[in-house]
Order: structure tokens, then sequence, then C-alpha cells
């Protein structure tokens, strides 16, 4: 017979497991729930009013054309299991000939923006009259508007994919660069790579491996994706440090690998001549030579690059910085420059859900405007996995050890961390690339060269105040 104390009991228990799973998925997604989110541009964008129901909504008949980006502006609230779990919106054309996932953080209430995209993209010219939604632990008031962004022109561009470090090109950027004539341009060694080595190399070689692996990396992995070794580059700068770099313009900086790999070595590996010789301390200036002289020989239509507003690693800023102001020397500018955000703020999870499901922009309540237009970049099954495999092959995302039996601490401490995933209703590895990468689409934000000048100069403000 189940007495009162061990009812009681048993209450307190799941209470209190439900208030730890909660705070436990707040220390990955830090940002309030309850939010309204923006997305602002320049010029302004008008909204098409439309009347979503709880199984979805009906297109204006004057719009809806093959290949825009298209996001659905809701007001949501996730219902009580949407606290506890992820919550998601299905979204499929009213035929249900595609079919589409986005999910939301848990507890989620105000604005969101909801890709609907891929139901208007790859339709062989036939108009879309009705999009179907279905919501699970979520709602939204009918209320509802479209921002619809026609497509940027990226047929026969040639596209110049600048990363600050080795992975983050093949994390923004693979599918689009792997469609398209491309260049990839990594600025770091990336010796202060955060792969654990210690279980696999000598205790003080951790920086050198680190810079060796990850040159190599950059200058391989995109050939998985069509780009030809002559159009892989690694200037070779060093990994966390821009930001000091353009603080101080011409004083020498050096990899931390430079007693053990020297920086003309790793340089030596690029196959174009003109990035081969490296020398062991290197400026601000250096960089923005060597930018511009990357851009001189590409000729590039697109350069892609971070957000230097919405992606807040240190070195993502002034990479950003360092590529505008390279394009302030070339007569003839790239016609478009496409955004990516690899590290939001406060946001590690993002996009949150699993990785089959839809990216949409991550959270932001700044009512300033952040680019001229949006880009949602279609991913096909195979690119998808060719995506993963890109990441996958890239050594800072890997899990290094042995296979020696483990002591009875590590053992312990295993069974922790998988209970407290479990429990917590995340992977053992939230914030990995894997889940968060090869996802069916990739986000750019749309400007010209002399918008990425005005949204430079912002961030470096807000670097000066921050």
């Amino acid at each position: 017979m189940i007495t009162g104390s061990l009812i009681i009991g048993m209450l307190a228990i799941v209470v209190v497991t439900l208030a730890w799973r909660a705070r436990r998925y707040r220390s990955w997604f830090r940002v309030p729930v309850r939010r309204d989110d923006q997305l602002t541009f320049r010029p302004d964008r008008d909204a098409v009013t439309v009347s979503a129901a709880s199984d979805g909504f009906d297109v204006p008949g004057d719009h809806g054309r093959m290949g825009q980006t298209v996001f659905l502006r809701l007001t949501v609230k996730t219902t009580l299991l949407g606290r506890l779990f992820d919550p998601f919106i299905d979204i499929r054309d009213g035929d249900g000939t595609w079919t589409h996932r986005q999910y939301f953080e848990r507890g989620a209430a105000g604005q969101r923006f909801l890709n609907v995209s891929a139901v208007f993209q790859n339709r062989g010219g036939i108009r879309l009259a009705r999009v179907a939604l279905h919501g699970s632990s979520i709602r939204w008031k009918r209320e509802a508007s479209l921002l619809m962004f026609d497509p940027p022109g990226t047929e026969g561009a040639t596209v110049v994919v600048v990363a600050p470090h080795p992975d983050d090109a093949e994390i923004a950027a693979f599918g689009l660069y792997a469609s398209h004539r491309s260049w990839v341009v990594t600025v770091t060694a990336g010796e202060k790579g955060t792969a654990d080595l210690s279980t696999v190399v000598p205790r003080g070689h951790g920086v050198r491996w680190n810079a060796s692996l990850r040159v190599s990396d950059s200058l391989t992995v995109p050939q998985s994706g069509s780009v030809p070794p002559e159009r892989c580059l690694n200037l070779a700068y060093p990994d966390g440090e821009l930001e000091n770099m353009a603080k101080e313009q011409s004083r020498p900086f050096r990899l931390r690998c430079e007693e053990s790999l020297s920086r003309g070595s790793l340089r030596g590996r690029n196959q174009p001549t003109k990035f081969q010789q490296g020398t062991p301390e290197c400026s601000w200036n250096d960089l923005v030579a060597d930018l511009t002289l990357l851009l001189e020989n590409a000729k590039p239509d697109i350069v892609v690059c971070p957000h230097p507003l919405l992606d807040v690693h240190p070195d993502h800023v002034f990479t950003a910085v360092a590529i505008e102001r390279a394009m302030r020397n070339l007569p003839q500018k790239p016609r478009l420059v496409f955004l990516y955000a690899v590290h939001p703020r406060d946001v590690p999870l993002y996009p949150v859900g699993s990785a089959e499901s839809l990216a949409a922009p991550p959270p932001w309540q700044d009512g300033e405007w952040i680019a001229e237009s949006l880009y949602s970049h279609p991913l096909a099954p195979a690119m998808r996995t060719a995506k993963y495999f890109a990441v996958e092959a890239m050594h800072d995302l890997r899990t290094f050890g042995n296979e020696e039996p483990k002591s009875a601490y590590d053992f312990l401490r295993t069974v922790k961390r998988e209970v407290a995933a479990y429990l917590g209703g995340t992977a053992l590895h939230p914030t990995s690339y894997l889940r968060r990468a090869p996802r069916p689409n990739e986000i750019y934000y749309v400007v010209s060269a002399n918008t990425l000048s005005e949204l430079v100069e912002r961030a470096l403000v807000s670097s000066q105040t921050g």
C-alpha cells in the first residue's frame, strides 16, 4: 500500500527533476525565452499580412514567387509540455509534397520567425497557394505576416568564403561553396584549438599539433566540396589575436607554435606561390594586404564572412573588419557580401532541435537594422551528408581518447554525464556542430560592400564600449 509520505516523496523528486531539467537547459540557452525577436533591414521591408490558423495560411495571390526566402512572423507560446520538451512546427505546402520542421527553444513566448522558405524554393514555377502548419507543444496567434526576399542571384557567381578559423567555413557555408566556383580562405592557423589532445600527444605539444592538423584540415577538407587545392588557402595568422592586432596595427605578432612549427612552414602548404611565404612576425597591416591580394586575384562576385554584430567571437568580428578594410583597396568591389553567425551571443545551442530541422536566424532583440536582405540557402540531402562529413573531418571538432580501461573515477564521471544528459533532455554534447551545422539550409545576411562598412563601424563602437 502506497503511503501518503511515499506519494509526497515521489512528487518532490519529480518537481526537483523538472526544475533541474529547466535550469540545465537555460545554461545552454541563456537569452530570455519570453522575448520578441527582431529582423530589421535597410531599407525597411514591407511585411505581407496573413491569417495563420492552427492548420496553416493562404499565400496572397500576388506574392510567393519561386526561389524566395520567406519567413513567417508569428507570436508564439508553448504549452506546458513545450517547457519540458523541444516544441516544433511542421511545414508543408498545400498538397503535402514538401515536409519540413523547425524547432523553437523550450518555453518560447513572443515574436518568432518561422522559416517557410523551403516550400517556396525549387517549385518548378508552380505558384504556391497555401502553406500547411502543424504545431507540437506550441501555439500561435492568427495575426501574422510574411517577410519575403527575392533570390540574391548566385548562379554563375565566384564566391570567396573567409573563415576566421579552420572549420568555420564548413560550419557556416559548406553548402554554398560546394555549389559554386569558390575559394575557401582561412585567416588563422587555429593553434588555440579547443580539442583535448592530451591523451594522444606529449604534454606541451598540443599547440604545435593543433596548428599542423587544423591548417591541413583547412586546405584539404574544402576539396570534398569540389574546391580545387589552388583555391584553398590558410594565411596562418595568430589564433585569438585578431582584435589585439587591429588595435596595434603595426605591432608584430607571432604564432604560439612558432618555435616548434614555423609560420613559414604552415604557409608553405598553400599551393598558390603568392601565399607561400611567411615571416615569423606578422601584423594587422600584413593581414589586410594579404586579403587585398586575395580579392584582387579571385575577383569574387560574392564574399562570405562573419556578421560583425551577430557573431560575437572576437576573431570573427575582426575577420569581418579585415575583409572590409581590404575591400576599401579594390577599384571594383564584390557585388554582394553574405554574412553568417557561428557564435551568436548567449545561445550555444543555436540552432535548436535535430540536425534534420530547419535553421532560422538566431535571437536578436536590438531594433537596429542588421542587413539589406536575408537568404536561406537550401541543401539537398546529398549535400547535407557531404557537409556532415566535412564538419566531422575537422580535428578540432573530434573527441580524442585511448582504449585503455578507465579508472573507477572516469567511469563514474561518464555515467554522471550521460545521466545528466538524459534527464536534461539534451544530447551528451549539446553544442556539437555535428547537430548544429548540417541542416537543410544555411542562413546568410545579405549586404553590399558599402553596407558592410557601416556594420563594421557599429561593431567597432560596440567593441570599444562593451
